[in-house]
Parts: C-alpha cells; sequence; structure tokens
C-alpha cells in the first residue's frame, strides 16, 4: 500500500514541477512581451510548491534518500549503526509529529476563517495547508513504519531493510 501511494504522490509531485517550469515561463514571457502578468502567478507557483516538494518526501524516506554521513557512520560496528538508525527513526517521527500538528493548526485556522490569497483569483489558503496534512501524514506513516523495522532489526540483530 505504501508504495502505491508513494507512486501517486510522486507522480503529483513531478506534474507539479512541470507546471511550475511551464508557468514561470508563461510568467516571463507575459511580462517580458505583452506587458501583463499571468493572474496570481506568483501565488500559483508558491502554493505548487508544496506539491512539488513535500509529495515525493515519503518516497524518499522510504528509500533513505535523506542525507547522511556515511563516512563516520562506516567507521561503527554494524550493531551500533541499527541502533543509530533507531534513533534517527525515533527523531523523525518526533519532528514530523511537530511539524504535521502545526500544520493541522494552520489548516483548521484557514479552513474556518475562509481566508484567502489577494490577488484576481481568490485562492483559498486552505488548499496549500491542506495538501500541507496530507504529506507530512504519509510521511508520519512512513517514519513510523522505517521505526518499526529498524528497531525490530537492532533487536534481532538483523541487517535494517533498506526499502521496508
Amino acid at each position: 500500500m505504501f508504495k502505491r501511494i508513494e507512486f501517486v504522490f510522486e507522480t503529483i509531485g513531478a506534474i507539479s514541477v512541470v507546471v511550475l517550469c511551464v508557468l514561470i515561463v508563461a510568467i516571463v514571457i507575459c511580462r517580458e512581451f505583452f506587458g501583463f502578468g499571468v493572474p496570481d502567478g506568483i501565488i500559483i507557483v508558491r502554493e505548487l510548491m508544496v506539491l512539488a516538494i513535500l509529495f515525493p518526501l515519503s518516497a524518499a524516506t522510504a528509500k533513505r534518500a535523506h542525507v547522511s554521513i556515511e563516512v563516520i557512520a562506516n567507521l561503527f560496528p554494524d550493531a551500533l549503526n541499527r541502533w543509530i538508525a533507531v534513533f534517527a527513526a525515533l527523531v523523525g517521527v518526533v519532528l514530523v509529529t511537530a511539524l504535521l500538528l502545526g500544520g493541522w493548526e494552520q489548516f483548521t485556522k484557514a479552513f474556518e476563517s475562509g481566508s484567502h490569497h489577494g490577488g484576481d483569483l481568490f485562492i483559498p489558503k486552505w488548499i496549500s495547508r491542506g495538501a500541507f496534512v496530507l504529506a507530512f501524514g504519509f510521511v508520519l506513516l512512513r517514519m513510523l513504519n522505517i521505526f518499526w523495522v529498524d528497531l525490530r532489526a537492532a533487536v534481532l540483530g538483523l541487517p535494517a531493510a533498506m526499502n521496508p
């Protein structure tokens, strides 16, 4: 189930990057050659960045593709590295939970107040706040999965699975 949802999120992230590129080119061409801008173009770019950056985050987490310091980690024995992975996953769970709670608070405020971005299109703020919550909600599920897999590997003395 994780892999299917991560594939969908990665696809949405990739499509968002393509749309961002097309939109930015359109904004520049419209301003340079026609003397007007795309309505709320900058706001749309900012909102699409949430999808482009956060939606693929759970897949990157699953692949353990975040920045790590392998030069130092390779000096430690495997048993210690397994417990370091458990600690890192636990810290990740705590941090992602904090981000999720903060995002949920912002989402509920924006949704209840009906606030929107200024501009011609009156784009509601809750849309990107909801995307943030959705993305980090799935990252939290993935982090809990990784924590469980790493904890099991450390307790049993097994090598950790790279893509649980």
